[in-house]
């Protein structure tokens, strides 16, 4: 169950993290000039920013350490 948990947390912080990170660096003039502006739907203040990048470390974190361990590990020992 906290690993279900932890891939949806994952999910959805990616989901809101990567329009703003394309935002960002759509608004470099390099890239402006060759493909545009992009402007992310998603509007978060910099404390929410933050609490989803805390969650989405801890849950990465989680995933990371979970996977480390499979059923074939277990079969080897």
């Amino acid at each position: 169950m906290i690993g279900v948990v932890a891939s949806v947390l994952v999910v959805a912080g990616v989901g809101i993290a990567v329009p703003q990170l394309v935002e960002t660096i759509s608004q470099i003039e390099l890239f402006a000039q060759h493909l545009g502006t992009f402007t992310s739907p998603i509007r978060l203040s910099a404390e929410a920013n933050i609490a989803v990048t805390l969650v989405l470390a801890a849950a990465s974190t989680e995933r990371a350490l979970r996977l480390r361990s499979n059923w074939l590990d277990e079969l080897a020992g």
